[in-house]
Formats: structure tokens, sequence, C-alpha cells
């Protein structure tokens, strides 16, 4: 019955997230960003991957899949005045895992201009964002595994700030050992404003699969992944990464990714090594642009 309950929910997950994301959104674009190198080294085709904390910002039943807890610690830099930190942590209750996430971004010296083109800027100004977050996954027998993230964000632009509330469900289907199905809506919440003029967050579906060969296998510590991707903000076009990861001897990794229709990145490179409970990861994501190139270090403790 309980089996039978969950697939439900997952029905209803899909149709309201397909159903609720069909408005544009203006702002608050830093809730698209993901968390962990390990992610953003494999192209962020991280819908149907588990095994580590950053895993749920990208789909929240990922955290039904930990066996033990588990905290990280990213920071990213750009060439540009920005930069951004990620906290997360997992841990479990029986059959309940439980997670708490933190995000946050600055931009400094932003050119501050008006509607009259000139050469000189009016001066500049500062950009902060801030997201908290709550995972909450359960697996459901073998095979199926839910999750939700309730969310809280803020920005500050300047003088003005806004915030809102949002919530992620995501689900992860194993019909095989070796392969995982996941599914996520993103950022479904309330409307922020700035300026008393509201606007949509930034909603996202995504549809994911992974392969992970079985211990027996030749290409074991092999993942590949990919994700498909149906942003419902601006008029952005649907997007896939694809990505793949090799384990070597339960302590070296290499990984790569590659994301088709961004405007910003295409390919990303990255690799982890690992020493009892501590893991080090690093990404390389450059920029189409060459503007906004970022380095990625996450360094994840299991407990």
């Amino acid at each position: 019955m309980m089996h039978k309950s969950a697939i439900a929910i997952v029905i209803v997950v899909l149709g309201y997230g397909m159903s609720y994301a069909q408005s544009e959104s203006g702002s608050f674009l830093f809730m698209l960003i993901g968390s962990g190198s390990r992610a953003a080294a494999m192209g962020e085709a991280f819908t149907a991957v588990s095994g580590d904390a950053g895993a749920p910002y990208f789909n929240p039943a990922s955290a039904a899949h930990m066996q033990s807890s588990e905290i990280s610690l990213m920071h990213v830099s750009y060439l540009t005045d920005a930069s951004m930190e990620h906290f997360s942590a997992i841990t479990r209750s029986g059959d309940l895992r439980f997670g708490l996430g933190l995000y946050l971004g600055q931009t400094s010296d932003i050119e501050r201009r008006d509607s009259n083109p000139s050469s000189e800027p009016l001066g500049t100004f500062d950009d902060h964002n801030f997201t908290l977050s709550v995972f909450l996954a359960r697996p459901f027998g073998d095979r199926l595994s839910l999750g939700n993230s309730l969310k809280w964000a803020y920005q500050k632009l300047d003088i003005e700030s806004a915030s809102a509330f949002a919530i992620d469900l995501g689900a992860i289907y194993m019909p095989l050992p070796e392969l995982a199905l996941g599914m996520s809506v993103r950022n479904l919440g309330t409307r922020p404003k700035f300026i008393d003029k509201p606007f949509d967050l930034p909603r996202e579906v995504r549809i994911g699969a992974s392969c992970s060969p079985m211990e027996d296998s030749r290409l074991r510590g092999i993942i590949f992944s990919g994700d498909y991707v149906i942003p419902h903000w601006g008029n952005k076009s649907n997007k896939f990464n694809l990505g793949g990861e090799y384990i070597y001897q339960d302590m070296f990794s290499l990984r790569a990714g590659y994301g088709i229709n961004y405007d910003s990145r295409g390919f990303s490179i990255g690799g982890g090594i690992s020493f009892r409970a501590y893991f080090f990861d690093y990404a390389y994501v450059p920029s189409k642009n060459d503007f906004s190139d970022t380095h990625r270090l996450t360094l994840r403790i299991r407990l």
C-alpha cells in the first residue's frame, strides 16, 4: 500500500510541476546554481546521481541514498569580482534522511548606468544573495525514493531587497540495480518583488538517468549520466547535460561533462581524491564568453 501511495505522489509531482511552471521569471537566478564540484565537473547531469551531500540541490530524493552522514563545503571563484560559498550536511534517522544547505553569493563593483548611454558609469553597487534549504528524503522499498527541499531565498541588489519561499520536489526510481531514473521540479514558490514589482521564481523541470555498472563488471567504477532540463523562466530553450565519472581504487576520480544549449558554458572537467573519510573535489568550468571561468573546490567529510 505504501509503495502504491509513493508512486501516486510521483505522478502528482510531475503533473503539478509541468502545469505550474508556465510563466516567465525575472530574477533570483542564483536559485538554479547547484552545489558540489563533482556535479559541476560532470556537466550538472546530476538529477539521477547520488552519493554526496551536494546532490539534493539537483534532486532532493538523492539524499535518500546516503548511507552515512556527510558535510560538504564548496568555494567558487570567478575571474570577475564574484564568489560563491556552499555548505550542505545530511544525516539519517531510520529510513529518513535530513539535510541542511546554505548558499551565499556576492558580486562586487557592478557598474551603475541609466537609460542614457555613456562611456563612464554613474557609480558601482553590489549584489548579495542567500539561500537556506532544508532537505527531507526517504526510500520506499529498494527501487523508489522521494524527497523535498524547503527553501528561503534572499537577494539584495544595491539598496533594494526581496525574498521568497520555495519548494523542490524529486523522485528517483531504480528499475535495475545499475540504472537510476530521476525527476525533479525546482523552485515552486512565492513571488518576490523589487520596488513593488512582483516576478516569478526561475522554475525548471529536470529529467535524468544514470548508469553505474555492477561491481563484477569490467566497467566497475564508471558512471554515465544525462539530464534533460526544461527551464520555465525567460525565453530559454530546453537543455541537455551529459556527464561521466571514473573512480580508480576508490581513491582517485576523473570527471567530465558537457552542457548543450547553454549561453555561458559547455565543456567541464575535474577530478577528486579521497583519504579515509575525506574527499577533495575540483572542477573547472570554462565560460563561452571568456569572462567568467570558474574554479570550484569542495571538501566532503563523512561522519
